[in-house]
């Protein structure tokens, strides 16, 4: 009797198929993954490279972040990517504003066989104080209306007239912000934490401490692992008659001179100059009215915080958000720049971004900043405060007690 044909079953067949396909699938996968790595890493077209450059650019201009890219893209490139970095360490912007610091002291009548002449000029008569002229609308705000655009494009926010203050959203492709005016530089200080060395303060403590009314983070700080509390600056600082930190050659100077001038850039030896307050950061991206970066610059996508001035005075604080693929996932320098530019700003520098970036008016945390706790922000060393305006009602208390008196 010849033997049989067995026929296959088809579960028999379906195991086979299903074998070669646990095989096959993998190595698909593999193959897949190692041509996506070899296009994003070596590719030479045009828009691959630029994203790749955009992402080397980001991972190492991160603190604690800079793995994203040494871990699998080649020391050669990264180091060609970054070796592109606009360099800005030789610039510096207002430097017309810098006085040098002059010793006045009183003469002294040495003559003691001369009897001082007694002062015989009667006081003059108590009188209503003197009510100072109308300060002129330097910010344009009797012809802002929050919800509509200001003369820049943007939406306004807030629009303080009592306290000389404008507020507009920034909306870019990629990124969300806020932009802040100040009518009179006289009001912006640093302020620090009293906690020096030891703990920061979140920008609302920040606030309150100093009894500002709005302010920005500024220098950066120490922050091992995300981990860091603000208590001890990077680079020099000034503040209230008080230096802290230690200079540090990467980072250029940000400026405020005792006239209210920003001045930003390769600042050395401060000590010799009359400044009020100052922090080390960069890099420079407006100086006397010319754009100092293009593009990413060399710095990638990120958060960011800078400072700047108008030829009128006004400050200007920009904080971006980032981190936020829903919301905003950060700018370019060139990014800050034109926005900047197009608020007339002719000096201006970073301060210190990522998740530090933070702005905050009247008690409250305006931006939506990538810390872990946005409602208050990281803890800082110090930031750019505005002291608020004396309101209307706290001039006619004055002005009451004044003539009771």
């Amino acid at each position: 009797m010849a033997e049989q044909k067995r026929t296959p079953s088809k579960a028999t067949s379906f195991m086979k198929v299903f074998k070669k396909k646990r095989v096959l699938i993998p190595l698909i996968a593999v193959l897949l993954i190692a041509i996506m790595y070899v296009l994003f890493v070596f590719s030479s077209i045009p828009f691959i490279k630029f994203w790749r450059t955009i992402y080397i650019e980001t991972a190492m201009t991160t603190a604690d972040h800079q793995w994203l890219a040494t871990a699998f893209i080649p020391g050669y490139i990264i180091d060609d990517v970054m070796s592109k970095q606009t360099d800005t360490s030789q610039v510096i912007g207002g430097a017309e504003h810098l006085a040098p610091v002059t010793e006045t002291t009183e003469a002294v009548d040495t003559d003691t066989d001369t009897e001082p002449v007694p002062d015989t000029t009667p006081a003059p008569e108590t009188t209503s104080p003197v009510v100072p002229d109308e300060p002129a609308d330097i910010l344009g705000q009797s012809e802002l209306t929050v919800g509509e655009e200001d003369y820049a494009g943007y939406t306004v926010l807030i629009n303080d007239i009592e306290q000389g203050i404008v507020v507009s959203e920034i909306v870019g492709s990629t990124y969300r912000g806020k932009i802040m005016l100040i009518d009179d530089p006289s009001r912006v200080y640093l302020g620090s934490t009293p906690y020096k060395h030891k703990e920061g303060l979140r920008i609302k403590a920040m606030m309150l401490h100093h009894g500002a009314i709005a302010g920005i983070n500024a220098s950066g700080f120490n922050d091992p692992n995300d981990s860091g509390h603000g208590g001890d600056v990077i680079g020099l600082s000034f503040s209230e008659g008080e230096y802290w930190g230690t200079a540090v050659s990467y980072y250029g100077s940000v400026l405020i001179t005792s006239d209210d001038r920003l001045v930003v850039g390769n600042v050395k030896d401060w000590q010799y100059y009359d400044i009020r307050a100052g922090i080390q950061f960069g890099p420079v991206l407006i100086a006397d009215g010319k754009s100092q970066i293009e593009g990413s610059g060399g710095y990638g996508i990120q958060p960011r915080t800078a400072i700047g001035q108008r030829e009128d005075g006004v400050i200007v604080f920009l904080v971006i958000d980032g981190r936020q693929p829903t919301w905003s996932i950060g700018c370019t320098m060139g990014d800050l720049v034109e926005i900047l530019q197009k608020y007339g700003v002719v000096n201006a520098a970073c301060c210190d971004g990522g998740s530090s970036s933070v702005m905050a008016y009247n008690g409250e945390v305006i931006n939506k900043n990538s810390s872990l706790n946005p409602t208050y922000g990281r803890r800082l060393p110090n930031a750019w405060l505005v002291t608020p305006k004396e309101s209307a009602r706290d001039t006619e208390e004055a002005a009451e007690v004044t003539t009771d008196e």
